[in-house]
């Protein structure tokens, strides 16, 4: 069973949604399952949460893209 998501991770997910250019439905739908992966594999490895910026980053690096500039 996943622990429940706490606040801090929706703030920091939140603020990188912000940051995408673009719709919010579909940054949502495009990015939410990569920004969550990152903040469990964080979790795990690093014992702490990825800021907004690395959301932004790791996503940007998977996708061979800045996922900033999307319009």
């Amino acid at each position: 069973m996943m622990p429940p998501i706490t606040g801090l991770e929706n703030r920091t997910q939140a603020e990188a949604f912000r940051r995408i250019k673009g719709n919010v439905l579909d940054k949502v739908d495009l990015y939410a399952a990569d920004f969550r992966q990152i903040i469990e594999d964080f979790k795990c490895v690093y014992h702490g949460l990825p800021s907004a910026d690395d959301l932004l980053w790791i996503t940007s690096e998977r996708y061979g893209r800045d996922i900033t500039q999307q319009g």
